[in-house]
This record gives structure tokens, sequence and C-alpha cells, in this order.
């Protein structure tokens, strides 16, 4: 039994120990490790796909990007192609002191974005349409044109 109880204790970090063990000394820092870890996700939080997007197959070279811009207008947005990538952005500005509304809740996230979506040199961006808090996006693949064999004829000289 001896031997068992010292494989054990060799296997486990002091570290691990103490968070085996944690339960009797932890107790009322649950708070403390919460605030901790929102902390943590608040400092990353403009890392998280925002705003959420979807690229749907509409036909064999037919392609539509969708993306969740609730709380944006035409004017807060802004699509630009930069060699293949896509770069679509929108633009919130913060509301004074005298514009904010009184919000019970706010789930609605409204904060400035740029999102990237790289593009293949034969794809053709067709429109985009803004509908009920939805961007589409129609993105047009093109066949390359054919290699070409041509002949050169050779003149006397």
């Amino acid at each position: 039994m001896s031997n068992i109880l010292k494989r054990e204790s060799r296997l486990r970090s002091p570290l691990a120990s103490l968070l085996a063990d944690g339960e009797k000394w932890m107790v009322g820092f649950d708070d403390v490790f919460n605030n901790l870890v929102e902390k943590w996700e608040d400092g990353f939080d403009g890392f998280h796909e925002y705003p959420e997007s979807n690229i749907k197959k509409i036909s064999e070279d037919h392609y539509r990007i969708e993306m969740s811009v609730a709380g944006f207008s035409k004017d807060h947005l802004k699509m630009e192609l930069e060699d293949e990538t896509l770069v679509v952005s929108g633009e919130i500005k913060e509301e004074s002191k005298e514009e904010k509304e009184d919000y019970l809740q706010r789930g609605i996230k409204a904060r400035s974005f740029r999102q990237c979506f790289q593009l293949s040199e034969h794809d053709k961006v067709l429109d985009a349409t803004l509908r009920n808090g939805i961007l589409e996006i129609d993105v047009k693949r093109e066949a390359p044109l054919p290699k070409r064999r041509l002949a050169v004829q050779i003149r006397q000289g």
C-alpha cells in the first residue's frame, strides 16, 4: 500500500496537488477567479469573428457572402477590393452623452469592424445589398481564359 501512495505522489506535481486540494483553501475566491476570466475574455473581445458571416454557394460559379450587420446603415459600411482581398468595414461613432438612450438591456453589438475575405483572381464582386440587417455580397467566379497556341509565321529575309 505504501508503494502505491509513493508512486501517486511522484506523479503529481506540487501545482497539481495544490489544485487537487484547492477546494479546502479556495473557498471564497470564486469571484476573484471569475473576474480574472472576464477580464481575460474582454481583452480578446476584438479577436472574435465579428460580425458573423456565412458563405453560401448559389450555383457552380456564384457565391454569396452574408454578414450580420444589425445596427449599421448603408452609410456606416464600406467595401473595397484590394488585389484579391475583399475588405468589408463598418464604422460606428460613439454616441455622445446627450444622444445615449436609456436601455434596460443592450445585446445587439454595434462596434466598428474590419473583415477580409480572400478571393481568387477569377472572382468578381457583382453586387452588395443591405437587407434586414444582413449584408449580402454576390461573387461570381469567371472561368479563366483557355491557354491558346498561336502559330507564328516565319518570313524569309
